[in-house]
């Protein structure tokens, strides 16, 4: 198998994994009528995805880690930190919680309760892709670390700093006001400044990714900062939080 067929390979097992760990999670929660896993699956998967890209290309260097290149590293463990953080956090709030609001009707109906956890997968995919492109090149084939990789790097770990901080801050607000919409610290410059973290920190890793391309078509992968953005406004963050925050707060946002 030459070198190419292996990025061809590479993405086409890490999209099996994602949809399968997704499908065998639905169903298990689809029979318990339950969505306490959902975050937690989310980041299982994230975290399966990664290190199965990685591990291929390993094997494809003779398993001599020194072979890899120092970008695919880099991006492998950045993804890792950032999917275990969030997915901890997540799986932490709904076990103090006890439901995700989001949930409540779906879950009735196993044919509508499947919608999200193909979102997911689809989204496991698609946001982390230039990362599965550059595991899946060859390492002698990318370009060496340059200004544009450091630019990159800068603006993903800005990104993570708003989204760590943001959810750090409003955590801490939640239990002093659990009733009251938080518009101190950096929420008082962004009404969503987690989400803002986000879209910046994934914005980046395309930018840190884009060097380690080899051929035209992998720059398809650009659609990941942008569906992360259209995902958050239109589907799973913002639209449904301005509806409950409307309902919560009222005019008091």
């Amino acid at each position: 198998m030459n070198e190419i067929s292996i990025v061809g390979r590479s993405l086409l097992i890490t999209l099996i994994i994602d949809f399968g760990i997704q499908t065998l999670f639905y169903v298990g929660s689809a029979i318990s009528k339950s969505e306490l896993v959902y975050d937690l699956s989310g980041m299982l998967t994230y975290i399966a995805c990664i290190l199965t890209a990685l591990l291929l290309r390993a094997q494809a260097v003779g398993n001599d880690v020194s072979r890899l290149h120092l970008r695919q590293i880099i991006a492998a463990i950045l993804v890792l930190i950032w999917t275990i953080r969030l997915g901890l956090m997540l799986f932490l709030r709904i076990l103090r919680t006890g439901e995700d609001k989001r949930f409540e009707t779906l879950k009735q109906n196993r044919i509508k309760f499947f919608i999200p956890w193909f979102l997911q997968a689809v989204w496991i995919y698609l946001t982390p892709f230039p990362v599965y492109i550059i595991l899946g090149n060859p390492s002698n084939l990318q370009n060496a670390l340059n200004y544009s990789d450091f630019v990159g790097l800068v603006i993903l770990v800005f990104g993570f700093f708003v989204e760590v901080l943001a959810d750090y801050q409003k955590n801490k607000f939640k239990k002093e006001y659990p009733k009251d919409f938080i518009k101190t610290g950096i929420w008082k410059y962004s009404r969503y400044a987690n989400y803002n973290g986000e879209i910046t920190f994934w914005l980046g890793m395309f930018i840190f990714c884009a060097n380690g391309f080899i051929e035209d078509w992998q720059w398809v992968s650009l659609i990941s900062p942008f569906f992360v953005a259209f995902l958050i406004i239109n589907v799973s963050g913002i639209r449904l939080l301005e509806k409950s925050q409307m309902e919560r707060y009222g005019e008091r946002e």
